[in-house]
């Protein structure tokens, strides 16, 4: 994260229908956001919470209302998949994830690692998405491309 003082030549007080296009001021008003203190306040964390306030958006008010700050949201370290044999998979995918794969049995980074990719595609519930999540957290570089049935993946991959 990288963030700098708010520029000094703006009054804190000064409202910010004065500093935005009408509907990024409009946006921040319905959330009763008015003054630049307010913004100041609330910024990065609480901000990007608000409702319709898109990366596009944020990046806006960033531009406008803090030249030279930009935040960058922190990237989690790539996980060692050795160091976490016998760990539970809690924590390392999403939760739906989780709950698919307990449900069949599938409770460690090993075996995940051991199910990959043949029994992870005959999962019912384990999509495209699930498998690509999967591979970018255990397997970096890795990318199984699935054919169209399960029936032709079952015979492709034996």
């Amino acid at each position: 994260m990288t963030t700098s003082p708010s520029p000094p030549f703006v009054r804190p007080d000064k409202p910010l229908q004065d500093l935005l296009p009408p509907d990024l001021w409009k946006l921040l008003a319905r959330h009763d956001i008015t003054t630049l203190a307010q913004v100041d306040a609330l910024y990065p964390a609480k901000l990007l919470k608000i409702h319709y306030l898109g990366p596009v958006r944020f990046r806006q008010i960033e531009e406008l209302l803090f030249p030279g700050r930009r935040y960058e949201v922190p990237v989690p370290a790539l996980i060692e998949t050795d160091d976490l044999d016998g760990t539970s998979l809690e924590g390392l995918v999403s939760r739906r994830v989780l709950i698919t794969l307990r449900r069949h049995g599938i409770k460690t980074v090993q075996q995940l690692v051991a199910a990959y990719p043949r029994r992870l595609v005959e999962i019912t519930g384990f999509g495209i998405k699930a498998l690509r999540e999967v591979e970018a957290t255990f397997f970096d570089g890795q990318r199984f491309e699935p054919m169209k049935s399960r029936k032709t993946i079952r015979n492709t991959i034996k």
